[in-house]
This record gives structure tokens, sequence and C-alpha cells, in this order.
């Protein structure tokens, strides 16, 4: 007995050791992935000035990271320091993944999600984030059937949380969005079957506490999901009973005029009559003032007036959302570019160019600024003034260079050169198009914008340079990234059959 005794002691000692030797561990993977971080965002400053080398360096430095602390911990360590130790090590992987994302490994990046799947599969929330990423790279790709499995497994992975960074806070969307895929590669008479691990999905969470966020939320996307499947009846019911609900709610998590615009796009979707779903957008802004959506609800109505014929009403729709101080930056924007629209298509060219003319002033951060360059091209071309088109071009140049010279690079950016590029291969300037074409294809590589951009160059190259080297070239590498997707196998082949025709 008393040996029994020392023994629990001398136990108790080696488990406390194991411990603290354990938080030690802990201590510093923290302090190396600190260390890494802070490097990345010293580099992130300036990314144009760093070498290739250097970001290969810093991704292998995490690489070895994830490597020691991946490990098997002592057996003693208690459950959630052996997860926070884990958790930095796979931290550590994703961070290598960005960068060698960044720096247009994809191959690279594939093996290390496909090591991150093997290693952390026991960590739900890592396990949740893999999945999603590795998801979004199928989608990209085009292999949607892969993507729908990734997503849902992403969502069984980890509990829908409101507001919270992270897999969490986005998997909600994600069974809808399989369902969504799964019905464009279904045949006829099977797409209520894509959409049925969806639907139990979003009932189960739809039955949770009345007014929690991810409650509300669900009883949406069950109305989206009844409005794809055409059951037109029950998605607006399903709506007016979430606005009722969110009425009745002290502190609602959602604005209950956001329902009632639900209902006016499943309307829109049924084909139901422009006078109804007029009827329905007038209501909502007087039930609803204070609307936050009350721009995309005017926005909505003078497309409807358009649609009627009505100009002068869908004008004076789109002045009251353009002349709101407060007003959100999209739906301005987006309502001085709809306004030049409505004019041109009407026969008042001076009136949509001054709205023109004065979007990059007002809403200078937006895509509708940066689409009324091309506006005032296109207007010129469709009248066949061909000087005026030459002079807008020009502007129009200058205009995308100048914006890009004096904004950080970022989403905007990136729609900037893809107009420069359009501007370039209007005026005829097809070698410094492509150029820039194919430079940011292979900046969005395993995006669907990626490849459409980089088959765009391949065209141009082979239609308006006759250079069938270069065209094949380019359709190589749309192979090379896009390998596993029917575009990434035509790409190939046609490269292969251009090489093919070409002169010995």
């Amino acid at each position: 007995m008393r040996g029994v005794l020392l023994l629990v002691p001398l136990a108790l000692l080696a488990a406390s050791c194991g411990t603290d030797r354990e938080a030690g561990r802990r201590h510093r993977a923290e302090r190396e992935i600190w260390r890494a971080d802070w490097e990345y965002q010293s580099l992130s400053l300036r990314p144009e000035a760093v070498s290739e080398e250097r970001w290969t360096d810093l991704a292998g430095r995490y690489e070895s990271i994830a490597e020691r602390y991946a490990g098997t911990p002592d057996p003693g360590t208690p459950g959630t320091i052996r997860a926070d130790v884990q958790t930095i090590a796979a931290r550590a992987l994703f961070a290598a993944a960005r960068i060698h994302g960044a720096l247009r490994d994809s191959n690279r990046v594939e093996i290390l999600y496909e090591k991150m799947a093997g290693r952390f599969g026991h960590l739900p929330d890592v396990a949740a984030e893999v999945a999603l990423v590795r998801g979004r790279i199928a989608e990209g790709r085009g292999d949607r059937l892969a993507a729908a499995e990734l997503y849902e497994s992403a969502a069984d992975r980890v509990e829908p949380r409101a507001g919270v960074a992270g897999a969490a806070g986005v998997v909600l969307d994600l069974p809808l969005r399989a369902a969504r895929m799964r019905a464009a590669e279904a045949g006829e008479g099977q797409r209520e079957a894509a959409y049925r691990t969806a639907r139990a999905y979003y009932r189960r969470h739809a039955a949770g506490p009345p007014g929690d966020a991810v409650q509300v939320d669900a009883q949406v996307r069950l109305a989206e999901l009844a409005a794809d499947l055409g059951e037109w009846d029950e998605a607006t019911s399903a709506l007016h009973r979430l606005e009722a609900q969110l009425r009745g709610l002290d502190e609602p998590p959602r604005h209950p005029c956001e329902a009632r615009f639900a209902v006016y796009g499943v309307q829109n979707r049924a084909g139901l009559s422009l006078d109804l779903t007029r009827q329905t957008l007038i209501g909502l802004l007087e039930d609803y003032p204070d609307c936050p959506l009350a721009g995309q609800v005017l926005l909505a109505l003078a497309s409807n007036a358009s649609r009627r014929g009505r100009v002068d009403e869908a004008l004076q729709h789109l002045d009251r959302i353009a002349a709101e101080p407060r007003g959100d930056v999209e739906a301005g924007s987006q309502a001085l570019l709809a306004r030049a629209r409505l004019l041109d298509r009407h026969g008042r060219w001076p009136e949509a160019l001054e709205s023109l003319r004065m979007l990059p002033i007002r809403f200078p951060l937006s895509t509708a600024a940066l689409q009324a360059p091309l506006e005032i091209v296109l207007h010129h071309a469709r009248e066949d003034d061909e000087e005026a088109a030459r002079a807008a071009l020009a502007q129009a140049e200058r205009d995308y260079r100048d914006f890009l010279a004096r904004y950080p690079p970022g989403p905007l950016a990136l729609i900037a050169r893809e107009h420069l590029a359009q501007t370039l291969a209007l005026s005829g300037e097809h070698d410094e198009a492509l150029d820039e074409m194919v430079r940011l294809g292979e900046e969005l590589s395993g995006s669907s914008k990626g490849a459409s951009l980089l088959l765009a160059a391949a065209r141009m190259a082979y239609e308006d340079l006759a250079d069938t080297a270069r065209a094949a070239a380019i359709l190589e590498r749309v192979g090379d990234a896009y390998g596993q997707t029917s575009v990434g196998r035509w790409a190939t082949g046609e490269a292969t059959r251009m090489r093919g025709t070409m002169a010995p």
C-alpha cells in the first residue's frame, strides 16, 4: 500500500512536468509564429520591393514552424494546450500557403492544404477552414462537384456563428452554394435532390432560438432555396413570416424591411407583373421609411419605371438616391451610372455625359466610376463617331493610369487594370493590352476570372496579332493552372492543335 501511495505523487509530478513542458512548447510556438507574422506584415508594406526568394524563405520558415509543433505531444498534456499548439502549427501552414498562393505556386498550395487536411482533421475549426479554402480553389477551377463536397464538409465541421471571423462566420452560406453547384451539374428532374441536404441543414437551424441571428438567416436561406426550385408561394410565405417575426423583436438581427425586399426579389424572379412588384417596393418605403436598403429599393423602382417606359419617373428615383448625402457609395454611384445609361438610351447624351463625368468626382472609389470612361467610348462607337471615340479612348487610358498611380493595390485596382487592358485593345494597342491581361490573369490564377482573362489574351494573340505561338503558349499556361477542369483540358488540347498547325 505504501508503495502505491508513493507512486501517486510521483505520477502527479510526472504529469505536472509534462504539462509544464507542453506549456513551454506552446509559448515557444507562439513566439516563433509571432516573429514570422511580424516579418510578413513588414514585407507586406511594400510587397513590390520584396524579392520572390525572400517570400519563399518566409514561407519556408512558416512550414518549419508547423513541422516542429505539429508532432505528437506528451500523453499527459491537457487537451486545451495540445489543441493550442496544433492550431498554431496549422496557422503556420495557412500562412505558408497564402505566400505560395501570392507567388502563383498553385501546386505547392494544394500540397500544403492536403497536408493540413491530413494532420489537423481532428481540429474542427482548422478542418473547416481547410475545407473552405480547398472548396474555393476547386470552384475557381470549375470543379463544381468537388467544391460542393468540400463546402458541405466545412459546414458539417463547425456550427455557424454570426459576426465571427473564420469558417464559423461564413458556413451558413455554404450548403446553399453547394446545392446550386450540384443542381447545375444535375440532369432534368434531379434538382430537388440536389437541394435536399441544404434544406435539411437550414430547417435544423431555422428551428433554433427565435430572433437569433443564425435562426433568422437560416429562414432567409430556406426562402432562397424554395425560389431556386420555383416554389414561389412557399418562398414568399416564408419571408412574410420572417418579416412578422422581426417586427415583433425589440432588437432584431435584421431590419424587417430586408425580408420585404427579399419578397420583391422572389416576385421579380417569378416574373410577376411590373405593377405588382412596383406596389411591393412602394409599400416597403411607406412602411419602413428608415430602411437601410432604401438606396437599393429606389434603384429597383427606377429599373421598374424604366421597363414600364416611364423615363421621368425613373430619373426621379435615381436623383433621389444620388442626392442623399449619407447614402452608401455603391447605391449612389450605381444610381448615377444608371441615370447616364437611361438618358443615353433616350437620346439625351449631353445630360448623360454630365452624369458620367460627375461619377469619378462624387464617387471616385467605386466600380461605377471606373466604368464611366468606357461608357463614353462605347457611346461614340455606337454613334460611329471615330474622332470622338479616339479622343475618349485616350482620355480613358489616362484616367485608368492615373487611378492606378494614385490608389494602392486592391479589388478596385484590379478592375482598373482590366478596363485599361480593354481600352488598350480598343485603341489597337494589342501587344500592351495582351501583356496586361496575361499579368492580371496569372495574378488571379485559380479563379474563373483568371482563366477568362488568359483565354481572352490567347484569342487576342491568335486573332488580332496572328501570333499562333504566343496564343499556344498562353493556352498552355491555362492548361497548367486549370488542368483538372474542362477549361484546362480544352486549353491543353487547343494549344497542341495550334502547335501542330505551325510551320516547322
